[in-house]
């Protein structure tokens, strides 16, 4: 890598991590975030996929001493996240795109509102993003130093990703594609990725990766596995509802068994590629709204891959790569039954902004080409024409910069970074008032502000708390879970954040004064 581009691809990060730390939850939040929040501290597993890769960074995070604890974790989100988007500009480089139309067009994928929202919170989604990117890079960088360690190291950190988000492992199949063309179709007849011998040296050299990379991920597992960290997912959520999917805790005592449940979770059985088709076309035309006309840009981005220039051999295959991984990703995303599915689309907006900046290179090398425009006239209306759609496309920008929250973020969530002790609060004030070795059923939402509370703050590591219906569309307790509560009833108090009443049979029902509902034998 030239030092330019290096000193470009530093300015880049460091303008996008200001941007994402100015908008940086300010402490704990809610849900899956506090629950990685939480278990990077612990060392425990999260929901399904467990994210072992993604825990253990994270807890490289709460050793800064910047913060709190959830501080510290929304950090590596936000340092994911200016690292993916100076990826993409190194990245776009390597397609031979100009200087300044690479430059700013990376600040559509910054300032991409669901993008944004993800780089300034407690989640996996930036992180897996950095991953792809890289990927990507290393195969460009692959491609043109016909150095096998690039594809060495895009190997090892595919492996990796399977801890981080499994959706990574989607870009395979478009890559597999890309390797394939490569060795068919050679940039020329003198082009040594054309002899047999040294392309499968080289794919050797990724399959090496890819398995360390996955020994890696292997090992982080079975590592958090061991540990069994109270406040992990198995815990919190699985052991006590183990009846509600056909399962007993013979099913689920060893390492292999639980890293099946957390790959291949059956509370998540029927919901990959199960929307209807009328479904995917309004999902399909919400993204394609979104993007505006940009699309036509995108386009033009593509079909630039496909012109050879003067400087620059045939990119054609790299425009399958985009293309297929483009696809694969978006369809995976409209296709999937979950309700924050539009979550899944950000590795599409990542592969769809590197088209739209090969598209306005594209445009700078047209006009270029008319050799009566004085040389700086192409760069400067590029320039103009991207800052433009910028402003268009993300009015909210400085509005969000100015507030300090994010964009894509609901009234309540924006509660949580200008009133950050809140969810907190909430915790404590219910934490203080109950014993040290209280067992409490609550919503998922709640579960881990109450460990982070205890655990983490308070070092009341006896307290256990349960997602009540781990289910989703079943109200009713798990015949495991009455056992689990007719086991501990005698030396544990336990309480519910919502009244139990399919439990008033067995059970009194107390309302206490820290607003639980205490179970108490007949």
């Amino acid at each position: 890598m030239k030092r330019f581009e290096a000193g470009a691809a530093f300015l880049i990060f460091s303008v996008s991590l200001t941007l994402y730390l100015r908008t940086l939850a300010p402490s704990l939040l809610y849900g899956d975030s506090a629950e990685f929040q939480t278990i990077a501290f612990t060392l425990g597993l999260g929901h399904p996929t467990g994210y072992p890769v993604y825990i253990l960074l994270a807890k490289l995070f709460t050793f800064l001493p910047v913060g709190d604890i959830a501080y510290r974790v929304n950090l590596l989100s936000a340092v994911a996240g200016a690292l993916t988007v100076s990826l993409v500009y190194l990245i776009l480089r390597k397609l031979g795109a100009l200087q300044i139309p690479a430059v700013l067009s990376v600040f559509f994928l910054a300032f991409a509102e669901l993008f944004w929202k993800h780089a300034s919170i407690a989640e996996i989604y930036t992180v897996s993003s950095a991953c792809l990117a890289f990927i990507f890079y290393s195969l460009l960088a692959w491609k043109e130093s016909h150095d096998p360690r690039w594809l060495f190291a895009a190997g090892l950190v595919g492996g990796l990703s399977l801890g981080i988000h499994t959706t990574v492992a989607l870009s395979a199949i478009a890559i597999f594609i890309y390797l394939l063309l490569s060795f068919f179709f050679p940039l020329s007849s003198g082009d040594q990725r054309g002899k047999k011998k040294e392309y499968f040296a080289d794919i050797k050299a990724g399959a090496t990766g890819a398995l360390l990379g996955f020994a890696i991920f292997l090992s982080s597992f079975l590592f958090l596995d061991n540990l069994n960290a109270s406040a992990s997912y198995y815990n919190t959520v699985v052991r006590h509802a183990l009846s509600i999917w056909g399962m007993t805790p013979a099913d689920f005592d060893s390492p292999f068994e639980r890293l099946a449940f957390l790959y291949f979770p059956p509370q998540f059985s029927g919901q990959f590629f199960a929307v209807s088709n009328e479904l995917i076309l309004e999902r399909l035309l919400e993204f394609f709204s979104g993007v505006s006309w940009m699309v036509v840009i995108a386009a033009a981005g593509i079909v630039s891959l496909f012109i050879i220039r003067k400087d620059l051999t045939s990119r054609w295959r790299e425009a399958v790569l985009l293309m297929v991984a483009f696809f694969t990703f978006l369809f995976f995303a409209v296709s999937y039954d979950v309700y924050d599915y539009y979550v899944f689309y950000i590795p599409a907006v990542l592969i769809f902004v590197i088209a739209v900046g090969m598209g306005f290179s594209a445009i700078n090398e047209a006009l270029s080409s008319i050799s009566i425009l004085p040389k700086f006239i192409p760069a400067g209306f590029v320039a103009v024409l991207i800052l433009a759609s910028l402003w268009f496309l993300f009015p909210n920008t400085l509005s969000a910069l100015e507030s300090r929250i994010p964009p894509f973020t609901d009234d309540y969530e924006a509660m949580l970074f200008t009133s950050p002790e809140m969810r907190l609060m909430e915790a404590e004030q219910v934490l203080d008032a109950i014993e040290d070795n209280a067992i409490i059923f609550t919503d998922w939402d709640t579960a881990y502000n109450f460990y982070y509370a205890a655990h983490v703050l308070q070092g009341r590591t006896e307290m256990a708390f349960h997602e009540t219906y781990p289910q989703e569309g079943v109200r009713e307790l798990a015949e495991s879970t009455l056992a689990y509560i007719a086991g501990n009833i005698d030396a544990r108090p336990i309480y519910f954040t919502e009244r139990p009443s399919e439990l008033a049979v067995l059970y009194q029902i107390q309302r206490t004064g820290s607003g639980l509902f205490r179970l108490v034998k007949k």
